[in-house]
């Protein structure tokens, strides 16, 4: 039977070996002797994400519903959008644990064993017994500064970085999150608010300083400042983000989750297209080449369009948000899916009769680059 040494016990990990158990031996490596721990995801995923993690016996992860966002504009105005898509909010760290546990059922874990590197055709760890695993295949899911990537000379993503704490807040609404745009809160991206009972998952992801642009969301930000309580923090967290999917396969390794930047650069969440990857690479294996394939042919057209909206954090100015935010109505975003960008294009001409030419041509210029 063939051996695949899956390296990193996080999702990505987990829903990969639960997924070529049947069609392999499976030894999963993770060098955290616990999983879950330090959270460094803010948990918000998609219903259709939720249903599908429940399909695996993942039962006990959901704290609430979230029912749409509202964005702001530099200057605090906002704008509510409720899409077709749903949220869901999670509790990571009982969803990793579960999924370890899941499994665990058919491979073998080592936990508190790290992955360092390959020789004569033997997978390299050092924890503690030192082994020396012979594969047929490696999998590596161990994030965005993936050893096994480095091992093997994969391509490493473009990488943002991610502040979050948890503050008591008041939020506009308990089933809404809340997305901050503009220069002075980002340098490329956005921050945003995540209501959890009288708390909320406060963060900011920018390429760079984003400590800096964190501080100015709480202290200044002319709506956030107002109602977030700043002697309230209980828990404060960082990590990376990987946008813009590399090169996954050569010859018998893949990459699957942060590893590859399967992330959606428009968001930064990874967990669906995590938990997609996984099921092509379990219906794919032992064929990479097909994963490949069929992986690009399901979620491709998303990622050029997420990129095409990354591009856009970058390009716009205050003065663009506010305009935007004041334009736009809520019904426009009606039909939109958070994990589905394409069903964004329909809605640029629709957004045309009422944005300033430049502003438009902003749009449209990313948009070419996009999808040329």
């Amino acid at each position: 039977m063939l051996r695949v040494v899956v390296v990193g016990g996080g999702p990505a990990g987990c829903l990969s070996a639960i997924n070529l158990a049947s069609k392999a031996e499976i030894i999963l490596v993770e060098q955290k002797k616990r999983v879950g721990f330090p959270t460094q995801c803010a948990g918000l995923i998609s219903e259709d994400c939720y249903f599908k993690l429940k399909k695996y016996g993942i039962k006990k992860i959901k704290i609430k519903k979230i029912n749409g966002a509202f964005f702001f504009s530099p200057s605090g105005k906002y704008l509510e959008a409720k899409g077709r898509s749903k949220g869901v909010l999670v509790e990571r760290k009982l969803l990793d644990i579960e999924l370890l546990l899941k499994a665990s059922e058919e491979s073998t874990i080592k936990l508190g064993e790290r992955f360092v590197g390959v020789k004569n055709g033997k997978a390299l760890l050092k924890g503690i017994k030192n082994e020396q695993i012979k594969f047929d295949y490696i999998i590596g899911c161990d994030g965005p500064n993936s050893t096994v990537a480095k091992t093997f000379g994969f391509k490493k993503p473009d990488m943002f970085y991610a502040v979050q704490a948890e503050f008591k807040f008041d939020p506009i609404s308990n089933d809404m999150v809340e997305i901050y745009f503009g220069k002075k809160y980002s340098d490329s991206f956005f921050s945003y608010s995540i209501p959890v009972d009288e708390f909320a998952k406060i963060g900011t992801i920018s390429r760079t300083k984003p400590f800096f642009y964190f501080k100015k969301l709480i202290e200044k930000h002319p709506s956030v400042s107002k109602r977030v309580k700043k002697r309230k923090m209980i828990e404060f967290s960082v990590g990376c983000i990987p946008i813009g999917l590399v090169d996954f396969v050569r010859g018998n390794v893949a990459l699957v989750g942060d590893s590859a930047a399967m992330v959606k650069p428009y968001t930064g969440g990874g967990l669906y297209y995590h938990l997609v990857a996984s099921e092509i690479l379990g219906k794919s294996f032992p064929d990479l080449k097909r994963f490949k394939k069929e992986y690009i042919k399901k979620l491709g057209k998303e990622y050029k369009i997420g990129m095409f909206l990354h591009r856009l954090y970058s390009v716009f100015d205050d003065d663009d948000y506010d305009e935007i935010i004041t334009k736009i109505k809520s019904h426009d975003l009606l039909d939109l899916h958070m994990d589905k960008p394409t069903t964004l294009i329909g809605k640029i001409f629709t957004f045309s009769k009422c944005l300033r030419l430049n502003v438009l041509l902003k749009i449209l210029k990313c948009l070419v680059n996009a999808i040329t």
